[in-house]
């Protein structure tokens, strides 16, 4: 006889671990539009690839960390976009 019962997986826990990750953000400063890419890696930390303008602009090349609590620029647009859907 088959037994047509339907068994459940029960999850009893998971782990994930991201060792990298992209993200597009387009943001206004200043009156002035702006895209890039950020991207970071456990090994290389983070990476900004400008694309409008296609170099950092000055007010980003002269970024104070310790105006923004010590973080740097890609620093702290991670803050401001990990949690942005």
């Amino acid at each position: 006889m088959i037994d047509n019962k339907q068994k459940e997986i029960v999850i009893t826990g998971t782990s994930t671990e991201n060792m990298s990750w992209k993200r597009y953000i387009y943001f206004d400063y200043d009156g002035n539009e702006y895209s890039l890419t950020l991207f970071w890696d456990e090994f290389q930390g983070y990476e900004v690839f400008w694309r409008e303008p296609s170099k950092a602009p000055d007010w980003v090349i002269n970024w104070n960390e310790d105006e923004h609590e010590g973080m740097s620029f890609e620093w702290y647009l991670d803050e401001l976009t990990y949690n942005i859907k």
